[in-house]
């Protein structure tokens, strides 16, 4: 039924799914399962294992994802023991000429190696797969990376992604080598470069659904896996460089500063508009930026650009936009969870710009904080200075949050500014209880909170800011309250 032409779609799709459901109950069952579903009989499975692939093949995009989940389940309790031909039918299908069986071959070879990527100990799988066929995969790659089309993005982003989850829990010895180092980093490079046409009044974070984004955030992410697991050897485990040292050495040389210059060169058209990033790849670029503040050699090349990255691509990430308004007033208790405490937003770019500047000023403080403080004064000043017209609250917001991420640093000891703090509270953090912004509000309370042991110069002025958060209490914003 799945793979006929003769009947509707919607009749195909219900098949699929009572399919997807009876391989998932029936495949691999404990007892109990089997007395309320039926078993799957030998002949049912052989015959499933020979038509799985071709019913792929012939199905549409939506049918597709059914058969694929379905594969995995499969290949997870029969490969290699009671399948194993399924790698000869894996490399038919990448070495086709036909791209709709090139595509179902990706689709297969991500199930299968799914299947291995968090084994640690049981390696030899993917270090066949990455001898044999990932030579083929890159080449796949590459040549989908030069075309426009939906169904080469979707190849190129299957392509990362089998990539990225084969180095997941180790690097296979055959992609440690030098050549293929060159060959896959230049597809991740081409693919990361690739010109988009966007519209930049109408473009959203939907966009980052369709397949050319999708392809570049897969080889944003295969980058910096490489470099935080296996290739910055600042952050090699002492047990591993042994193992990766070479390796390391190896990416540091020649294809770190290569990766930086685009990762760079990306930032700066994305701050003059001219390209689009989705937020997941904005935050995976400041992570990458994290991991190269931590390494000498990656350092002495970001250094220059740290002015400017603080200004054009931090600090707007931190400021209140449009989208966070909206938020605000669709989802109040979202926004206090990804604006004000978002610890738990896992990709989020807020959270990972927070950290990269947290880095530069922990890592290297005596070459950046005093920038960053800088930098951060002057939009202070700016906002304090300016008429009511002329103030631009959300600068503010950005400069608040800002404070608040390098709260520990500034609180230190050591801190340059420590003995600043009562006045720079009571100048530019306790006079936005009253902001007519709820957002500013809501902001001034979170940084106040960091920097909560900062003593007052007399216990009047500590009781004055105490009645004035705890009136606040009663605010009419959930964020706020």
């Amino acid at each position: 039924m799945i793979s006929s032409a003769d009947l509707p779609l919607g009749t195909k799709q219900a098949a699929s799914i009572y399919f997807k459901n009876r391989v998932r109950r029936s495949w691999h069952a404990s007892q109990r399962a089997l007395e309320q579903y039926p078993p799957i009989s030998d002949g049912d499975r052989t015959a499933t294992k020979a038509n799985i692939l071709a019913a792929i093949y012939a199905s549409s995009q939506a049918i597709k994802l059914q058969l694929t989940e379905c594969l995995g389940i499969i290949l997870k309790f029969d490969f290699p023991e009671q399948w194993p031909q399924f790698t000869v039918h894996l490399k038919e299908l990448l070495h086709a000429q036909d791209a709709q069986r090139v595509y179902t071959g990706l689709l297969a070879l991500l199930e299968l190696i799914k299947r291995y990527r968090y084994t640690s100990t049981n390696r030899d799988v993917i270090n066949e797969i990455a001898k044999e066929l990932f030579p083929q995969v890159q080449k796949i790659a590459d040549q989908a990376v030069a075309s426009d089309d939906d169904l080469a993005m979707r190849m190129a982003w299957l392509s990362f992604k089998s990539y990225l989850n084969a180095i997941q829990s180790g690097l296979p010895l055959p992609l440690q080598e030098p050549a293929n180092l060159v060959a896959w980093g230049t597809s991740f490079i081409k693919m990361i470069e690739k010109p988009v046409a966007f519209d930049k009044e109408a473009i959203d974070e939907d966009a980052a659904k369709e397949p050319v984004w999708k392809a570049k955030k897969w080889a944003v992410r295969s980058v910096n896996r490489l470099y935080s697991r296996y290739g910055n050897p600042a952050l090699l485990p002492s047990s591993n460089i042994k193992k990766h040292g070479a390796f390391a050495k190896l990416f540091t040389a020649n294809f770190m500063p290569q990766i930086l210059r685009v990762y760079l060169q990306q930032i700066e058209g994305y701050t003059a508009g001219q390209v689009w990033m989705s937020e997941r790849i904005r935050g995976l670029i400041a992570q990458f930026l994290s991991d190269c503040v931590k390494e000498k050699s990656a350092w002495k090349l970001l250094k220059p650009h740290t002015e400017a990255i603080v200004a054009h691509f931090i600090f707007p990430q931190l400021c209140f936009t449009k989208a966070d308004q909206e938020l605000w007033e669709d989802n109040p208790v979202e926004y206090v969870q990804k604006r004000i405490e978002p610890l738990d937003d896992f990709g989020s770019a807020t959270v990972a710009v927070s950290n990269l500047l947290i880095d530069l000023a922990f890592d290297r403080k005596s070459a950046t904080l005093n920038t960053i403080l800088g930098f951060v004064n002057g939009v202070l000043t700016n906002y304090q200075q300016g008429t009511d017209g002329a103030c631009d609250p959300r600068s503010k917001d950005g400069a608040l949050s800002m404070m608040t991420s390098l709260s520990s640093a500034l609180m230190s000891r050591k801190s340059p500014i420590s003995g600043t703090l009562p006045n720079f509270l009571l100048t530019h953090v306790v006079p936005e209880f009253k902001s007519k912004y709820g957002f500013l509000r809501a902001r001034a309370l979170d940084t106040y909170c960091r920097y909560s042991s900062v003593t007052f110069p007399s216990k009047q002025v500590s009781n004055t800011v105490f009645e004035s958060v705890f009136g606040l209490l009663h605010d009419p914003e959930l964020p706020v309250r």
